[in-house]
């Protein structure tokens, strides 16, 4: 049931805490992963090929800091379930992003 305005009380909210990102799934398992010179993993991230996924805090078990062909910012998240999304955001904006909702 929804408390005036819309707000959901505090006993019916959900206990984890969720980040919506823009995200391409990982279709392999970087068999044949390239590196820039400073050894940061080279990933591939398109815009209209990506997903809206809210990814829950509590299973993210790891966040790689990557860039993308283009030197731009990226992160890999590893799931617990073993799934893996590169994100539109780089890791340290992505952290942010989780401890701002983890504060909530």
């Amino acid at each position: 049931m929804l408390a005036a305005g819309g707000i959901a009380p505090e006993e019916t909210r959900m206990a984890t805490k969720y980040i919506l990102e823009d995200v391409s799934l990982i279709d392999n398992n970087f068999s044949a992963d390239s590196r820039d010179k400073n050894g940061l993993r080279v990933v591939s991230f398109e815009k209209r090929r990506s997903i809206k996924l809210h990814l829950a805090i509590d299973h993210i078990v790891q966040i790689e800091v990557v860039k993308d062909a283009t030197d731009v910012d990226r992160s890999i998240v590893t799931m617990t379930s073993g799934l893996r999304y590169i994100t539109e955001r780089g890791a340290q904006e992505l952290c942010t992003a989780i401890e701002r909702a983890g504060a909530v």
